[in-house]
């Protein structure tokens, strides 16, 4: 049965799914262009020192693609449910209303995770070409916030779709743009080094709030 939901859920974001790939290739095909430049143009000593003391990112241009990606996802996975109460359909499923609500949200982390990966991998290979290992070990921590903001903006998104009572839309939005925006404050290297990862594991526990929304769905309470 779970393996017919993840077909079904697949069906509806695949177009998405390869916008977004799109999307993220084009942004790291213009970022290695820009550094193909740099590079021709500057000696590469310079160009280092400029990175670790001036904190230029070269992948500054990747920024707010996460967030772009986790709400195109979001979008597309979410809003045909709420069509036709289509959601309500899924919940009579013979599984557990809880169990099909995380299993949705847990489809579309897993496939933003591997998205996710794949351009933080590229990204990796692009800096060690030019760049000392010191450069590059900076890439995780200082893209994490970009990818967490990407998670919770999914989350979200996917919560504010189905919620029925809009004074809940409303104030969930609020929250979340006011907590997402704390992950753009720095554009410096390693800046969010002693919060990242505590905060990026309270983000996934976003998760679950589509669990009551899902239940006010079902029930069409407002």
């Amino acid at each position: 049965m779970l393996l017919s939901l993840a077909y079904k859920e697949w069906i509806k974001i695949r177009w998405a799914y390869l916008v977004s790939l799109a999307i993220g290739l084009g942004i790291i095909l213009s970022i290695f262009l820009n550094l193909r430049l740099l590079v021709e143009f500057n000696p590469l000593k310079e160009l280092w020192n400029y990175i670790i003391f001036k904190n230029y990112l070269f992948y500054s241009q990747f920024r707010y693609i996460p967030l772009v990606i986790g709400l195109i996802l979001g979008i597309a996975q979410f809003v045909p449910e709420i069509q036709n109460l289509r959601l309500k359909l899924s919940l009579h499923l013979p599984i557990e209303e809880t169990k099909t609500l995380l299993f949705m949200v847990f489809y579309g982390f897993s496939l933003l995770t591997a998205l996710f990966l794949f351009f933080y991998l590229i990204l990796v290979s692009i800096s060690s070409s030019y760049f000392p290992p010191d450069i590059t070990n900076t890439l995780f921590i200082t893209l994490l916030p970009w990818f967490t903001a990407g998670y919770a903006v999914y989350f979200f998104a996917s919560v504010v779709i189905i919620e029925q009572i809009w004074v809940r839309r409303i104030s969930i939005s609020l929250f979340a743009v006011l907590l997402i925006s704390q992950f753009f404050l720095s554009m410096n290297h390693n800046a969010y080094i002693k919060i990242i990862i505590p905060v990026f594991l309270f983000v996934i526990l976003f998760s679950t709030l589509i669990i009551n929304s899902g239940y006010r769905f079902k029930r069409g309470l407002k």
